[in-house]
C-alpha cells in the first residue's frame, strides 16, 4: 500500500473479509467494484499446515478461486501470489515456470491447488511465484535472525537448502511497474524474485554481518536439514528463474543482497 500510492487503494482486513467465508469475499468485491484485485494474503505456516489441511486449502485454494471467479465476471485483472514450495527441490538448477510441480507438503499442495483453480477459470489472471519472503514487519527469517543474533552468542542455520530471498519491498516495487502493463495477452504464471540465490546459512550471514557487528560470525554454524527436523519437508533447491517476468514486463532486477540492503536502510 505504501508503494501503490498513485492508485486508489482499498485494503481489506480479516474482520470485514474473512477468507474462510465465501460470502464475505464475494460481498467485499461486489461492494467496492474494483478495477483490479490483488490477493497478497495466504496461509503460510508451513509446518502447522500439516495439521490444518482444511484451513490451508480454504485460504490458499478456495479463497483465490472465488476472487478469480469474481474478477472474471467483472472482466478485471487478478493478481495472486504463489510460492517456490510448489516444487520438490530435486532439480539441479533454478526452476522455470513450466517445470513440473511436485509439492512436498500440505502448504505447497494448497498453493498449487490455488494456482490450478485460478487457471481453470480463465480470465486475466497473474500468478506471481515468489520465495523466502521477508520484511521489516510480521514473522520472517530476517527479523528472527536480527533478534536471535542480539539474544544469543551462538546460532545454527541450515546450509543445504537453497533459494532466493525476496523482500516485500522488492515485490511491491515490481508490482508497481507491472500494473500499468497488464493486458489480456500477458496473463499467466511468473517467477518474481531478485537475481541470485543462496542457502539459509548464507542469508543469515548476510543479515547478521550488516545488522549486528557485535556478533562473532565464527559462532554462526552450518547444520544440515537432517539435524533440524521439521513436521513438513522443505525442497532442497527452490531457486526460481526470473527471466520470463523480466522479458514480459521489461524489468531489471538487483541481486538479493542489494535488496536486503534496501530493507535494512528502510528500517
Amino acid at each position: 500500500m505504501q508503494k501503490l500510492t498513485q492508485h486508489e487503494l482499498i485494503s481489506s482486513t480479516r474482520q470485514c473479509c474473512d477468507l474462510t467465508k465465501t460470502t464475505q469475499i464475494k460481498h467485499t468485491i461486489d461492494q467496492y467494484q474494483p478495477d483490479l484485485i490483488i490477493n497478497s494474503a495466504a496461509y503460510t505456516k508451513v509446518d502447522q499446515a500439516e495439521d490444518e489441511k482444511v484451513l490451508a486449502f480454504k485460504i490458499n485454494c478456495e479463497a483465490p478461486k472465488i476472487m478469480a471467479q469474481k474478477a472474471f465476471e467483472c472482466n478485471i485483472p487478478f493478481i495472486h501470489f504463489s510460492t517456490d514450495y510448489v516444487f520438490d527441490g530435486k532439480k539441479g538448477k533454478a526452476y522455470k515456470e513450466d517445470d513440473p510441480t511436485n509439492p512436498l507438503g500440505i502448504y505447497g499442495a494448497s498453493k498449487l491447488a490455488g494456482e490450478k483453480a485460478i487457471q481453470e477459470l480463465g480470465g486475466q489472471n497473474y500468478i506471481f511465484r515468489t520465495s523466502w519472503v521477508y520484511s521489516n514487519f510480521g514473522n520472517n527469517f530476517y527479523l528472527t535472525m536480527k533478534k536471535l543474533s542480539q539474544e544469543r552468542e551462538e546460532l545454527k542455520v541450515v546450509a543445504d537448502q537453497v533459494g532466493v530471498p525476496s523482500s516485500s519491498l522488492f515485490i511491491a516495487e515490481q508490482i508497481k511497474i507491472i500494473i500499468p502493463q497488464l493486458n489480456k495477452k500477458n496473463s499467466g504464471i511468473y517467477h518474481l524474485v531478485p537475481d541470485g540465490s543462496c542457502s539459509w546459512y548464507s542469508f543469515a550471514q548476510a543479515i547478521i554481518s550488516k545488522i549486528n557487528t557485535k556478533f562473532n560470525l565464527e559462532n554462526l554454524h552450518t547444520i544440515q536439514t537432517s539435524e533440524f527436523p521439521t513436521k513438513a519437508k522443505r525442497p532442497k533447491n527452490s531457486s526460481l528463474d526470473n527471466n520470463k517476468i523480466k522479458q514480459a514486463f521489461m524489468l531489471k532486477f538487483n541481486d538479493w543482497k542489494i535488496e536486503l540492503g534496501k530493507v535494512m536502510h528502510e528500517a
